[in-house]
């Protein structure tokens, strides 16, 4: 073999010194052609990405957010299931204008964005999902059924921590709330096109169990969030004016505190508890800032272990029956709905159908073990709703009374309610 020949240039050291420039000027160019490959198939990847994203989730929302999530990636592509990928809303945005009624015909619908790993493997990575209000299918439901804690048994300190936030406000509430892992923007619909108030865009971050969600994606996904309610309400003919997102989003927590400490949506238990004692009540709370707007907020209250074995040694034997010495999570909640969320709160109980909880009504519904009553609020409707989990509302029966009307009461002097109808039965 014949190799390249590097003429001489002056003495012998000067031309060794000559041909170790020149090799390494080659090794050079062959490490910097690598190097552009690399980065070529990278912008490749990304574009093709892109591509992807805008196609699937209909250009609601710009892709490159949504390929910064969880520390970045290049390659994502949408889920292969049929209703992973949005369809019909494209060719809404003709010359002659959308069609309005064909257009929230489509709804509700999601697109699935998985990130892309070594190849053959992907893993969850996005989710946004669109619907309008009234819907069919989307509903607020409120059961004493659905542990908050996920925990099919009283572990050690098992309602220390929630095993998901509860909603946060957007601001004062009126644009929509947020959680740990997801931000829902609500778009109100001035003109009421085909009879919808509003549309709602939510945008999820799926990722591996043991990553949190941190403040700059949560931030990332109330920008998506709001994006894609502006642009959808563009779309369907929904006249709205969304309000900008509030400087600051608050890290949603998970973990409970002292009730007697209580603030935000659950300040009303500690001024209850200080003044009529708490008994066999919850001696922990899990609140989220007051939002003077906001269309849902909620209380969550449970009970430490050492309260459940102090309030068990003191219930009589016609109270206690043959209990199961683990035993499940003691926890109650309250919850209201205002405006246009009102109409969409159903109660669903363990194996059972859901029951609407209608505006202007109050009663119980014993398969959920829900209380509800409603109100109107700032001239809207209102339903506030009492859950509490089976066999804990045994034990505290007598109180739920006064204690939801406290709450009730509570909320209606914040929201400026009026036409409180409570349920007449709290001891079924």
């Amino acid at each position: 073999m014949e190799f390249l020949r590097i003429p001489g240039r002056g003495g012998r050291l000067s031309d060794r010194l000559n041909r170790l420039v020149v090799i390494t000027a080659v090794l050079g160019i062959g490490a910097g052609g690598w190097g552009l490959w690399l980065e070529t198939e990278e912008h490749l990847d990304r574009a093709a990405s892109r591509e992807r994203i805008t196609r699937a989730c209909d250009g609601l929302v710009d892709p490159d957010p949504v390929l910064g999530l969880d520390g970045g990636t290049d390659r994502a592509r949408p889920g292969s299931d049929e209703d992973d990928v949005m369809s019909g809303l494209d060719g809404l945005d003709d010359a002659d204008g959308p069609d309005d009624a064909d257009a929230l015909a489509t709804l509700p619908q999601k697109c699935v964005i998985y990130r892309v790993g070594e190849p053959g493997t992907s893993y969850n990575h996005f989710q946004l999902s669109v619907w309008q209000t009234p819907s069919e299918e989307y509903a607020q439901i409120v059961d004493g059924w659905d542990d908050p804690f996920e925990q099919w048994t009283r572990e050690p300190d098992s309602t220390r921590e929630a095993a998901d936030s509860v909603e946060y406000p957007l601001g004062d509430g009126r644009l929509g709330v947020y959680y740990d892992n997801a931000v829902a923007v609500k778009a109100v619909c001035a003109n009421e096109p085909d009879d919808v108030t509003s549309l709602n865009a939510m945008t999820i971050a799926h990722y591996s169990e043991d990553t949190e969600v941190t403040d700059a994606d949560r931030r990332t996904l109330a920008a998506l969030a709001h994006t894609a309610a502006e642009r959808l309400a563009a779309r369907t003919g929904c006249t709205t004016e969304l309000p900008a997102l509030p400087a600051e989003l608050p890290t949603p927590s998970k973990r409970l505190t002292a009730a007697a400490a209580a603030r935000g949506t659950c300040a009303w238990y500690a001024v209850y508890i200080e003044d009529e004692g708490r008994g066999r009540l919850p001696d922990r709370a899990l609140a989220t800032p007051a939002g003077a707007r906001a269309w849902e907020e909620s209380c969550l209250l449970a009970v430490g272990d050492e309260e459940v074995d102090r309030i068990w040694s003191g219930l009589g034997d016609k109270e206690t029956g043959d209990r199961d010495t683990q035993g499940t999570p003691w926890w109650l909640r309250t919850e209201s709905f205002f405006g246009d969320e009102a109409g969409e709160v159903e109660a669903e109980g363990l194996g059972s159908d859901q029951t609407p909880l209608d505006p202007g009504t109050a009663g119980f519904d014993g398969t959920a073990n829900v209380w509800w009553a409603s109100s109107t609020c700032a001239g809207e409707p209102a339903i506030h709703t009492l859950s509490v989990e089976y066999p804990y509302e045994k034990y505290v029966r007598p109180r739920l009374r006064a204690l939801f009307t406290a709450y009730v009461d509570d909320v209606a002097a914040r929201r400026g309610c009026t036409g409180v109808r409570f349920p007449s039965d709290f001891t079924s």
